[in-house]
């Protein structure tokens, strides 16, 4: 109830004045009480501008964050022996342990070759979940509770369309769609930060965002993290031809009666399958209440030696503002020995 009053979810209207109030409020945080910084990227340039930062090689004629968005990185400059930070891709961590109480040991592979790094400090800054198996020497107590979040799977699609016509007519920005394979739709954000150019008018080509959360409905009392696991199976197995076929169905349904022909209209669909998602975040309905500093993500974040954990899992919210704390955190521990 407290999202839908906050989200100002379809429905408010009928609830007399109460709902009427949270309308009013809703609207406006939406009309400028919330100032929101959003790039045409999402948080990619958030990354990329700090990247940008520790290593300015890799884009020497960026200014930041003016043209960050359309920014070319070279991303031969990531890795280069002459430079004070090194960012290593395509590297994938397989284990990491303490070595003799003043080091660590990183076992990652790259193109099929087992490789290893030693460092003073490391943080382990990605999903939770995964650490049991990337460091079995972490106490049993800790490995369970990194196991309890489990991530809100995902399904993000961008449609470009030829023009905006249709969604100008159709008046509105969102639409929620709860019984739709796509629970939300809505027009990108007219954002001109980054160096990025909205459309200019409905005649322009415009981005549609769509987003599905496709999480069963319980059967046989199943919890919302076993509901999670199913919907992460659902979506390894979904290929693009069915998504495509619930994007076109789904957009000719909601713009058909305003010109909208999707076979002529449609030019492009990007389906971005995110089965590990947001973090997980506790649930009044099934959660216990934990006490201070008993919660899962809590003890699983506590520093084994020369190791700490970060990633917003361990905030237990799925927002980059939760990340950027358990960085800070996960620094100052190490920074602190």
């Amino acid at each position: 109830m407290l999202e839908a009053f906050e989200l100002g979810a379809p429905g408010l209207q009928g609830m007399g004045w109460l709902g009427a109030l949270a309308d009013k409020l809703a609207i406006k945080l939406a009309g400028g009480l919330l100032e929101v910084h959003q790039f045409a990227d999402g948080n990619a340039s958030i990354i990329r501008l700090l990247v940008h930062k520790l290593i300015p090689a890799v884009a020497p004629g960026t200014s930041g964050f003016e043209d960050i968005a359309t920014s070319r990185f070279d991303y031969r400059a990531l890795d280069r022996d002459d430079q004070t930070t090194r960012i290593r891709l395509d590297s994938t961590v397989v284990g990491a342990r303490e070595k003799g109480g003043d080091r660590v040991e990183v076992d990652y592979v790259q193109k099929g070759r087992a490789l290893r790094v030693t460092a003073k400090q490391c943080v382990l800054a990605c999903y939770n979940g995964i650490i049991p198996h990337l460091c079995p020497e972490l106490p049993d107590a800790q490995k369970e509770a990194l196991r309890y979040g489990v991530k809100v799977p995902f399904v993000y699609a961008n449609v470009v369309l030829r023009s905006g016509r249709a969604f100008s007519k159709l008046g509105a920005t969102r639409v929620d769609c709860p019984e739709d394979p796509f629970i939300m739709l809505a027009s990108a954000p007219p954002t001109t930060t980054g160096g990025y150019e909205p459309p200019r008018g409905p005649d322009d080509p415009m981005v549609v965002l769509m987003m599905a959360s496709p999480t069963p409905a319980p059967q046989a009392g199943e919890t919302t993290r076993e509901l999670y696991r199913l919907g992460r199976h659902q979506i390894y197995s979904t290929p693009f031809a069915t998504y495509e076929q619930q994007i076109r169905d789904q957009l000719q349904a909601l713009l058909g009666a305003h010109g909208f022909d999707h076979e002529n209209d449609i030019r492009a669909i990007t389906v971005n399958r995110i089965p590990h998602g947001y973090a997980y975040e506790y649930m009044a309905l099934e959660d216990p209440e934990w006490g201070e500093g008993q919660a899962p993500h809590g003890i699983g974040r506590a520093p084994f030696g020369r190791i700490s954990i970060a990633n917003s899992d361990s905030e237990a919210s799925a927002y980059l503002d939760a990340a950027i704390n358990a960085a800070w955190r996960a620094v100052q521990e190490q920074t602190a020995n």
